[in-house]
């Protein structure tokens, strides 16, 4: 199963990733790191990761994206998020993720704040 779309910017060095999925929980989380994992090894560098149609994230899926967000880090790249639902913004905050993460309204304001 793709659980992910992506998305190419042209003239950006940033590769932007979709989650076309409602729900970021245990029933993917396994598929979602596994695809992420793909992705980050087939094509390092900068990733934006749009969460735009996600209204729900269980701990297994945050436990994806803080593997992500790890990984690139460690790797020497930023990973940053956008157009998170307003549910899903909450979650951030209430676990601290929003002073941790760099989170952007949409894909267009994320790219731009890439170097």
């Amino acid at each position: 199963m793709d659980v992910f779309i992506r998305l190419s910017h042209k003239g950006s060095p940033v590769t932007v990733v979709k989650l076309h999925s409602e729900r970021l929980n245990a029933a993917i989380a396994r598929e979602v790191r596994k695809e992420l994992s793909q992705i980050l090894t087939e094509k390092p560098g900068h990733f934006l990761l749009d969460l735009s149609q996600v209204s729900l994230i269980d701990s297994m899926g945050l436990s994806v994206l803080v593997w992500a967000h790890r990984h690139c880090r460690a790797s020497g790249y930023q990973l940053k998020f956008c157009s998170l639902q307003e549910q899903v913004k909450l979650l951030f905050a209430i676990v601290g993720l929003d002073t941790i993460y760099e989170i952007y309204p949409s894909v267009e304001k994320a790219l731009e704040s890439f170097p």
